[in-house]
């Protein structure tokens, strides 16, 4: 019979996720300056790494990824670009009174679609865990389409939020 860790230890991840949790939310409502010539590295970092590891060889005793499973990724991808479209829409953007400079705020629909979408992954983390082997889930998938959603979920909350601040400064100017 397996050892079962105490009962308390269960509550662990969320003991250390709450904190995280909440300053990231207190940092996503306060206003600061967008600095519009690098918003594209974060994007450009986290398609790399995604892409490196979706297309990374496969590890040995796992199932590779099959044409089919394209469809997947692809639904992932297209759920993470509406969804990051949305979550870049409700950032909220407006130039300083004083000194012209672009800031940048996060509203409480885009802290909701954050919260939305950490329970989901929360949700379903929990669900395919416990079903993966009954419902023949091939979980390198579901791993890679995660990867995938969030890295196009990022990118492109980020050239939303880029295209609006360019007409920001253009009506600016």
């Amino acid at each position: 019979m397996p050892h079962q860790p105490p009962q308390y230890l269960q509550f662990l991840p969320f003991l250390i996720i709450l904190p995280i949790l909440y300053f990231r939310l207190r940092r996503m409502a306060k206003t600061r300056a967008l600095k519009l010539g690098q918003l594209w590295i974060r994007p450009a970092v986290i398609i790399a790494l995604a892409a490196l590891v979706v297309l990374m060889p496969v590890r040995p005793g796992a199932t590779p990824l099959e044409p089919a499973d394209m469809t997947w990724l692809v639904l992932a991808a297209v759920l993470g670009a509406v969804a990051g479209w949305q979550w870049g829409r409700t950032t909220q953007l407006h130039l300083h009174p004083e000194n012209g400079t672009l800031m940048q705020s996060g509203s409480v629909a885009g802290i909701m679609v954050f919260l939305v979408l950490l329970l989901l992954r929360l949700g379903l983390r929990a669900g395919l865990g416990l079903e993966a082997g009954a419902w023949h889930i091939n979980m390198l998938l579901v791993t890679d389409a995660s990867i995938v959603f969030s890295a196009l979920l990022f990118a492109v909350r980020g050239l939303e939020i880029y295209l609006r601040a360019r007409r920001v400064m253009a009506g600016a100017a």
